[in-house]
């Protein structure tokens, strides 16, 4: 028994034991495969190659098309044309794929095409801009396959800013009479001019501790109004403030 055929038999059994006897795991040569005469999904020449490149430097696919047992013992890709192209063209010569061994009628097979086209997901933008940015290699950017277009925005996407719908918040309001709130102000610009390298949202943990040390301040000073307790939180800080400036002098 020939490699090849030892490592089919070895997958029957586990096949049997996964999948019964509908589906079926197999190492085949790609150019075996029968490609779909029709195909909704469409690759971009550029794409294509980066895909054909991908495969060639992995020397394997990295994910398993799904197949479909035709009566004439052919084994039609249903899903992963693409992936079966670019592994010939890369001159990958087994690959693994998924075999449907049971009868399925035309319009399910057409159905099974179109899902795992359409049932793909979506990229969080946010999320997806975040992960680009920590690709600091080109050749790892290449890999992943993004076009021309997609690089370009993700590129340009400023990574400080949020929106409220995705990041759960909590506001409060001050109110300060006019002189309370110039004093609040003044604090407020000196704070400003400390050197800071890079701006950074802060974790809702943050707000329990802010409102941890009002209640502090207001027990310690025996105050019970939350804009007075804020206005001797800022004495509080000015008076750290001019200690950090005398000892920075010292």
């Amino acid at each position: 028994m020939s490699d090849f055929e030892q490592m089919n038999s070895t997958l029957g059994t586990l096949s049997s034991r996964l999948y019964g006897d509908d589906f079926r795991l197999l190492v085949v040569q790609p150019s075996s495969l029968v490609i779909l005469a029709k195909n909704a999904r469409v690759f971009d020449k550029g794409t294509f190659q980066q895909l054909t490149a991908n495969i060639r430097q992995d020397g394997r696919l990295s994910s398993v098309p799904l197949c479909w047992r035709q009566p004439d013992g052919s084994l039609e890709v249903l899903s992963g044309n693409h992936r079966v192209q670019a592994a010939i063209e890369a001159g990958v010569e087994q690959i693994l794929v998924m075999v449907i061994e049971c009868d399925i009628p035309k319009a399910r097979r057409i159905a099974i095409q179109l899902s795992h086209n359409a049932l793909v997901g979506s990229d969080d933008p946010t999320i997806l801009a975040e992960l680009w940015a920590e690709i600091d290699d080109i050749e790892a950017k290449l890999y992943a396959g993004l076009s021309e277009e997609q690089a370009r925005k993700l590129e340009k996407i400023d990574l400080v800013g949020f929106t409220t719908p995705q990041i759960f918040t909590r506001t409060i309001s001050l109110a300060f009479i006019d002189t309370e709130m110039a004093h609040f102000n003044d604090v407020l610009e000196q704070l400003s001019h400390l050197p800071v390298d890079e701006v950074r949202v802060a974790a809702l943990a943050d707000f329990d501790r802010f409102f941890a040390a009002l209640e502090g301040v207001k027990q310690r000073f025996d105050m019970r109004n939350n804009s007075l307790a804020i206005l001797k939180m800022c004495e509080l800080c000015e008076q750290a403030l001019a200690q950090q400036a005398e000892g920075g002098a010292a």
